[in-house]
């Protein structure tokens, strides 16, 4: 083969390696030594929300330089591997998306994600504002702005939930719609479902992957407003990879990933009978 070949495949499969390395995949498996001391690999980072508006620093390993001030990162969903006391304070290895801000942060300026049963919720409008306000809906959020005045349904997206769609006809299942997308160096077929719960990059690049996914496929935001129109409603679920509850500390040792919900994510359009 042709060393110029060789090594530029080299290089390709080095960077494919760093890329996917920075790619946080939540499995949640810890370590832990107590609730205030425990470890995790990248692939194993519990999701955090920044919890406060005011001057929170995350520091260099050696606690000599401010890095990043929390205060600026409102929105940012934040990756913790690592949980550790420093002069009687617990404090966390934190990172974004990708690691480019990282660093020690005090555990108290951040919170863990957690996604409320779909199950808790009684009426639509309760749904409708859980969604709209909730910081562990962002992806939700950004998938709901494809469809042009959507009209959600609580009913629906129970039951999509639970994968059992039962007293609705014409279903449309967005989750299933293939498609080829490119993440890093590899360019390959899914599905939606399969994109969105992988690892991909920010809700607002994930979205707008999906949304060319099922552009490709008939599926415009023309298309799916049409559809609205003509009575539609849309059922979406999505556990970002968040926790279904978590213990009086608030520390991975005492979050729970357990969920009576089948599919951690879905999203479907269908008409009431």
């Amino acid at each position: 083969m042709n060393k110029k070949i060789v090594q530029f495949l080299s290089i390709g499969l080095l960077t494919l390696g760093i890329s996917l390395s920075a790619y946080p995949v939540t499995s949640h498996a810890w370590t832990a030594v107590n609730k205030d001391t425990w470890t995790s690999g990248k692939a194993d980072a519990a999701i955090y929300y920044t919890d406060t508006n005011k001057n929170a620093y995350i520091w260099n390993s050696r606690f000599t330089k401010k890095l990043h001030n929390l205060k600026n990162y409102q929105y940012t969903t934040w990756y913790i591997t690592r949980s550790f006391v420093r002069k009687n304070s617990v404090y966390y290895a934190i990172s974004n998306y990708g690691g480019k801000v990282k660093g020690y942060v005090w555990h108290g300026y951040v919170t863990p994600a957690v996604v409320k049963n779909i199950n808790s919720f009684n009426r639509d409008s309760d749904y409708l504002n859980y969604l709209n306000t909730d910081k562990s809906q962002k992806l939700s959020r950004a998938l709901l702005r494809l469809i042009p005045n959507a009209n959600i349904s609580l009913n629906l997206s129970k039951q999509a939930a639970m994968n059992k769609i039962t007293n609705y006809q014409s279903v449309i299942d967005l989750g299933k719609v293939s498609g080829t997308v490119t993440e890093g160096l590899i360019t390959h077929k899914t599905i939606v479902h399969d994109f969105l719960m992988g690892p991909a990059s920010t809700n607002a690049q994930k979205a707008k992957t999906v949304g060319k996914m099922l552009a490709a496929k008939g599926y415009t935001s023309r298309k799916l407003a049409s559809l609205m129109n003509q009575g539609y409603q849309v059922g979406i679920y999505v556990n970002d990879g968040a926790a279904t509850s978590v213990g009086k500390s608030g520390y991975p040792s005492t979050i729970s990933f357990k969920s009576s919900i089948q599919n951690n994510m879905a999203f479907v359009i269908a008409k009431q009978k």
